[in-house]
């Protein structure tokens, strides 16, 4: 029952994205070309699966790393923590000074660089490009 519910659900979202696409909406093309990930220009359940796989790890591992008293679930409390350690680790102004210098931009421009450089040489190639970009960011 649970399977037929997500299909539906599933089917229901894809016809969405598909008519935004038709419709020559940006933002329903843009999600997708990042639902076709191997860009033959169809949608199958494969890559459906894949994205709702991906989706759960990500939960998964935020409430692993949220659920600091370990009971299996998060408190208001918890969730707040989580979402501030979050916010405060994407925050360039390490020192706390309220401004952003020099060499703390630097960091976290090395930091994204690095996060970006998959293989580690040094070099961004056009498909670690292309990967970030399918992701929606530029």
């Amino acid at each position: 029952m649970n399977k037929i519910i997500v299909a539906l659900i599933a089917g229901a979202g894809l016809s969405l994205v598909a008519a935004s696409a038709i419709a020559g909406d940006g933002k329903g093309a843009k999600h997708f070309d990042r639902m076709d990930t191997n860009g033959d220009g169809e949608i199958s359940a494969a890559e459906l699966g894949a994205r709702d796989d991906a989706r759960k790890a990500r939960r998964e591992g935020m409430m692993a790393a949220a659920d600091t008293d370990g009971n299996g679930s998060l408190s208001r409390e918890e969730l707040k923590a989580y979402h501030q350690a979050k916010k405060a680790a994407r925050n360039p102004d390490k020192n706390g000074d309220g401004v952003v210098d020099h060499d703390e931009f630097l960091a976290k421009a090395e930091e994204r660089f690095e996060k970006l450089d998959k293989n580690g040489d040094g070099v961004l190639s056009a498909d670690e490009r292309q990967k970030h970009r399918r992701r929606g960011r530029h």
